[in-house]
């Protein structure tokens, strides 16, 4: 059943072997509308993917002709049916956000960039980005990124001022077709995720069910395939099911009565610029946010041991569950901090001179480990990556603290990069607007959270890969330590939203409905 109200999200399919446009793209919406199961929803697949695979042998594979010959030929088709992998991908994802309750709708970028380069109906094609609320990307895999008719896609609304400034505060996913399981899904989702985030949009990958990765990841070697990668299927309708929750949440009206409660966690630090920077933005932004400073860098914290089941038991979030309790170690006193924000901002300083740089980054990211699998302690807090950076060093570690941090179910936004110079920070105003943004979001995503709490499925860690794990989960299901953990963080939010909430009557006469 849907759990939200509605709200428009437009799958856009970046492949030049795509066989749905114009009339196609509407009647693949209508089509997917009618579905009522998931398998239904594979026979689906299949029958249009079967449908595309024999367009090819009509068009001269049977034939032995060349593919020039083949492409020519199918350009002549109507797009009115068969679905390419990029498609198949696309369309369970959509399916899935629909069942959930967003209103989709589906785009072929081969309509508005030819193959030659040249751009048709621009218009048109700005009309569909500017009504949307929520764009989810699917396209081919190009040497370990996005195909150029993503990359066009993104130069087209780069180049239009007023284009960039409608996408700014909406949402973002995409999906990655390869040809081999392992063939750069991964790195194309995040350098494209990376560049919607700087066009100011908010970025999710896919839901709890499958472990909240960086979106939909396809294997497809041959035209017509992608129906039979169920995995690769499920994380693409886990992208449609969390984008359709979270656009829910960024639809919600209403206002925070106190401010966005903001954890800023230091994580690397050298020569007190990263403390002294977040002093800095504290006071700038003085009445706007409440605000837990955690200095991560000095502390003392182990490294993860990779042990076979965590965390080591269920229970309510407030108590620490990691197997590492020794006296020298100073997680489990930080555990209690890290709890009850909306949105976490990692610190990281990188200066090309290392001897005073104190860092517990790695250690700290891994060992959240049991946040993670705690049924995602973080999900849906917003997190906006503060890293402060010497001018020429090109250090990867913002991109991973927006990796790693993106793994804990939350929503992510553009990382606020500040240009460090004698220990200065040069760029501070700039600073400030990502921060600004980074706290908008958080004020955003918290009125839906709270908002849709009572409506929203609670995410689950899925123990995918790990067989000690699951017949722990199983144990612990029986004695019912899960159902007593979701639900006292349940009724944390419902007095959250009591107390928190100030919402329009409509909103309001709903969130009573579904608490009832």
């Amino acid at each position: 059943m849907p759990v939200h109200g509605k709200t428009n999200l437009l799958g856009i399919a970046a492949s030049l072997r795509n066989a749905r446009w114009g009339a196609g793209r509407r009647s693949l919406i209508e089509r997917l509308k009618t579905i009522e199961t998931e398998e239904e929803l594979f026979e689906f697949l299949e029958a249009e993917s079967n449908l595309l695979l024999d367009s090819f042998v009509q068009a001269g594979r049977a034939e032995g002709k060349d593919f020039l010959q083949i492409y020519g030929n199918l350009k002549k088709s109507n797009g009115e049916s068969g679905l390419s992998n990029s498609e198949a991908a696309l369309a369970a994802a959509l399916w899935s956000a629909h069942r959930r309750g967003a209103s989709i709708d589906h785009l072929s970028l081969p309509e508005y960039f030819t193959a030659s380069g040249d751009v048709r109906k621009p218009d048109e094609l700005k009309a569909h980005l500017m009504a949307a609320d929520g764009l989810l990307i699917s396209g081919p895999v190009y040497f370990g990124d996005r195909g150029s008719l993503a990359e066009s896609l993104i130069q087209f609304i780069r180049a239009d001022a007023e284009l960039s400034a409608s996408v700014r505060g909406k949402l973002y996913g995409g999906i990655a077709v390869g040809a081999k399981r392992n063939g750069g899904q991964e790195t194309t989702l995040i350098y494209q995720m990376q560049d919607m985030m700087n066009l100011g949009m908010y970025a999710v990958g896919n839901d709890s069910d499958t472990t909240s990765q960086y979106g939909g990841t396809g294997h497809a070697g041959d035209v017509g395939t992608m129906f039979k990668d169920r995995y690769g299927l499920e994380t693409s309708m886990g992208t449609g099911r969390r984008m359709a929750d979270v656009l829910g949440f960024l639809g919600a009206e209403g206002r925070l009565k106190d401010r966005p409660r903001m954890l800023f966690a230091v994580l690397q630090d050298n020569k007190q610029v990263g403390q002294r920077t977040v002093d800095e933005i504290v006071a700038h932004f003085s009445g706007e946010m409440d605000v837990t400073v955690l200095d991560v860098s000095g502390k003392s914290i182990k490294r993860c041991i990779a042990c076979d089941i965590c965390p080591t038991h269920i229970s309510v979030d407030a108590d620490y569950r990691c197997i590492i309790k020794s006296r020298d170690d100073d997680l489990q006193e930080l555990h209690q901090l890290m709890l009850s924000h909306d949105a976490i901002v990692p610190v990281v300083v990188s200066l090309k001179d290392t001897s005073s740089e104190i860092s517990n980054y790695q250690e700290f990211v891994e060992r959240t480990r049991y946040l993670r699998r705690g049924d995602y302690v973080f999900s849906n807090l917003t997190t906006t990556p503060l890293v402060l950076e010497e001018l020429g060093l090109h250090s990867p570690i913002g991109l991973r603290a927006m990796t790693s941090f993106l793994r804990h179910h939350t929503v992510m936004t553009r990382a606020a990069y500040g240009v460090v110079r004698d220990g200065e920070v040069l760029n501070l105003d700039d600073v400030h607007e990502q921060i600004a943004a980074g706290l908008e979001a958080a004020r955003r995503v918290t009125v839906g959270r709270l908002a849709h709490a009572a409506s929203t499925q609670a995410p689950k860690y899925q123990p995918v890969g790990y067989i000690l794990s699951v017949a722990k989960d199983e144990e612990d299901e029986k004695l019912k330590n899960r159902r007593r953990m979701i639900e006292d963080r349940a009724d944390r939010m419902a007095d959250e939203a009591e107390n928190r909430l100030d919402l329009s009557d409509e909103a309001a006469d709903i969130r009573s409905e579904k608490v009832a």
